[in-house]
């Protein structure tokens, strides 16, 4: 009578298993800690973009202006514009065109910053969009901000191969904005801003 036996692993064979599984991981992890920070500045510069093209589109579907501005406090009913420091960003009817958020005025969206980006500006951290659409009209005497960048730690101005670890939203006069992450682009921005990369 023929018995069928069912065979199981060796303990030899699950540690080769568990050795190889051991070495891929290893392998996989530091590019996986590279796609979350490179994801991170993508998120954080495509919402600012959304601000951005919310506060432009606003202001002409209003006939008012609105203005988007950086701020500590995104997340209160009334937060205070910084004058450039961005923790994170508002964007509100700004009916007494000051370029501050006032008591009474309308907030329309707000964002955060990304932990651990580094985010610098030009000029005072402020963009007033008129019933044009165009960007820079009058607003409180505060010049527009142009060029606003995102970068990280792993940036360096000199070295191509860290290109991923930083963005520029770059906004023309018209009142467009665009994200770029060239590296050309964005060492510029940064210089422009004045800003440096760091946690």
């Amino acid at each position: 009578m023929d018995r069928s036996r069912s065979r199981g692993f060796t303990i030899i064979e699950l540690m080769v298993v568990l050795a190889l599984a051991a070495v891929l991981l290893g392998l996989a992890a530091p590019n996986m800690r590279q796609f979350i920070l490179n994801n991170r500045l993508t998120s954080g510069a495509n919402d600012l973009l959304r601000g951005v093209n919310q506060a432009r589109s606003e202001a002409i579907k209003r006939q008012a202006i609105v203005t988007l501005c950086a701020t500590d406090e995104p997340e209160e009913d009334e937060p205070a514009c910084s004058g450039g420091a961005f923790g994170g960003w508002v964007v509100f009817v700004d009916t007494d065109a000051d370029g501050d958020f006032d008591a009474g005025e309308e907030k329309l969206a707000s964002g955060s910053a990304a932990s651990a980006v580094s985010v610098s500006n030009d000029n005072d951290g402020i963009l007033c969009y008129g019933p044009s659409g165009f960007a820079g009209v009058n607003c409180g005497g505060l010049a527009p901000t142009q060029t606003i960048v995102l970068c990280d730690a792993r940036f360096n101005a000199g070295d191509d191969a860290s290109a991923n670890a930083g963005r520029a939203l770059l906004i023309t006069t018209t009142g467009r904005g665009r994200v770029t992450r060239d590296h050309t682009e964005v060492a510029a921005a940064l210089v422009a801003t004045g800003g440096s990369c760091g946690t």
